[in-house]
C-alpha cells in the first residue's frame, strides 16, 4: 500500500541535481483502460461558516481540514465533524500578514508554513501567533494557481517545494520541484520536465501549472494541458524518470501553442474554445487518479459558457483518470458528480473531499457544504 500524501525524502536526494534526474526510456503508454468505476458521495461535511472557503491542506494524521477565504483572508481549520477549530484573519495591514499565499499547509505537526509574496517562508501556530519568518534570495511572486499546500518539510533544515521567482513584467519563472535549504535559503532543483512532454519542446502553451505529488518511492508530475502522467523513481540518491501514461483520449482539447508568449493568442485559446485541464492528483486508497477536464473544442464552443457557470459545467465535467498501484491506466472517464464543485484533497482513510457545486443552489447558504466521496470498483 502506498503512502498517504505525504513527502518523507532523506536530504541526500539532493545529490540528483548533480548527476541529473530525468534520464530514463521516456517510455510513453496510452491505453483507455477498461475497468468498471463510479464515485459515490458517502458523507457531507457542514461547517457554519459563511464564506468561501478554499481548502488548502488536510492533516494526514488528525484529519484536520485547513480552508482559507482569499476574499477577507479568514484562515479556518475545522474537522471532519464541521467544527471550528481555528478561525483568524491576519490580512490587510495587520503585522506578518497571511495573504496572497503561494502556499498554506501544516507544518511539523499543528504549526503552519506560509509562503506568500512579501518573499517569505513564515511559521505560525496553528492559532494565527507567528512564530517565525524564513528568509529566501528572491521575492516569491504571488500566482497561485491551486490555492493547495504545495512545500512540504524534509527535515529541520530542508524543505520540497514549488514557488515562483518573478522574473521580468513579462513573465516569470517556475520551479517545478526544488530542495529550500533553510539554513543559506538557497534553493537546488530536483526534477524536471521529462523528453516525453510536449511543454519540453519550447513551444508556449500558456502557463504550465505544475503538479506534484510524492506517494511512497515515485514522485508524479501533471502539467496542465497535458493528460500524461509523467512517473519518477525514487532510487538511492537519485530521482528517475520512469514513464509517462496518457489518459486524455481523442477528446482532450489542445491548447493552440505559440512560439514564445507575446505571440500566444488568447482569443483563439479562451474565447473561442475551452482547453482541457488537468486539476489534481490523489491517493484514494487501491487506486490513484488524475482529476481533469477535457475541454470544449471550437466546433460545439458557444459565446454564452462564458457567462453561463454551471452550463459550462454541465459540458465540460469533471473526469477521474483510474491507475493501480503499479500505474497501469484502468479507466480514463469517470465522471464526477455535477454537485460537486471541486476536488479540493484527500482524506487520510483515501475518501476524496469536495466542495459542493453552489451553481446549483436557487438561493444563498449561511454554510459551507463538503462532501466525502469514495471511489467504488464495479
Amino acid at each position: 500500500m502506498m503512502m498517504k500524501n505525504k513527502l518523507l525524502i532523506f536530504p541526500v536526494l539532493l545529490v540528483c541535481s548533480f548527476f541529473g534526474c530525468s534520464g530514463g526510456n521516456n517510455e510513453i503508454i496510452g491505453t483507455s483502460g477498461t475497468q468498471a468505476f463510479h464515485l459515490e458521495i458517502v458523507d457531507s461535511i457542514r461547517i457554519d461558516y459563511l464564506g468561501d472557503l478554499e481548502i488548502t491542506d488536510i492533516h494526514q494524521e488528525t484529519a484536520e481540514i485547513l480552508g482559507f477565504n482569499f476574499r477577507t483572508k479568514d484562515l479556518v481549520i475545522f474537522d471532519q465533524t464541521g467544527k471550528i477549530i481555528e478561525q483568524f484573519s491576519r490580512g490587510g495591514d495587520r503585522p506578518n500578514p497571511i495573504n496572497s499565499m503561494v502556499s498554506l499547509g501544516f507544518y511539523k505537526g499543528d504549526k503552519l508554513l506560509v509562503a506568500n509574496n512579501n518573499g517569505m517562508l513564515a511559521v505560525f501556530e496553528k492559532n494565527g501567533v507567528h512564530i517565525e519568518d524564513i528568509p529566501l534570495p528572491f521575492q516569491i511572486q504571488y500566482f497561485n494557481w491551486t490555492q493547495r499546500k504545495k512545500i512540504y518539510s524534509l527535515s529541520d533544515s530542508l524543505l520540497l517545494g514549488q514557488i515562483a521567482e518573478l522574473k521580468n513584467f513579462n513573465g516569470y519563472e517556475e520551479y517545478y520541484l526544488n530542495f529550500i535549504d533553510l539554513k543559506t535559503g538557497e534553493l537546488t532543483p530536483a526534477l524536471s520536465i521529462p523528453d516525453s512532454s510536449k511543454y519540453s519542446s519550447g513551444d508556449y502553451y500558456f502557463s504550465l501549472y505544475p503538479y506534484i505529488t510524492k506517494m511512497g518511492d515515485y514522485l508524479y508530475m501533471l502539467l496542465s494541458n497535458e493528460p500524461a502522467l509523467h512517473v519518477y523513481k525514487l532510487e538511492g540518491m537519485n530521482v528517475g524518470y520512469v514513464e509517462t501514461i496518457e489518459f486524455g483520449g481523442d477528446e482532450f482539447v489542445e491548447v493552440i501553442s505559440s512560439k514564445d508568449h507575446e505571440d500566444f493568442d488568447f482569443e483563439m485559446n479562451f474565447d473561442q474554445m475551452q482547453p482541457g485541464a488537468v486539476e489534481g492528483f490523489f491517493d484514494v486508497g487501491d487506486f490513484l487518479v488524475a482529476y481533469f477536464r477535457k475541454g470544449i473544442d471550437a466546433t460545439v464552443y458557444k459565446e454564452e459558457f462564458s457567462d453561463d457557470p454551471l452550463l459550462t459545467m454541465q459540458m465540460n465535467p469533471h473526469y477521474l483518470a483510474v491507475f493501480d498501484e503499479e500505474h497501469k491506466l484502468l479507466n480514463n472517464g469517470v465522471e464526477v458528480p455535477l454537485q460537486v464543485g471541486f476536488i479540493q484533497g484527500v482524506m487520510p482513510d483515501g475518501r476524496l473531499l469536495a466542495k459542493k457545486n453552489k451553481y446549483l443552489l436557487k438561493e444563498e447558504e449561511d454554510f459551507e457544504m463538503y462532501y466525502l466521496m469514495e471511489l467504488i470498483e464495479e
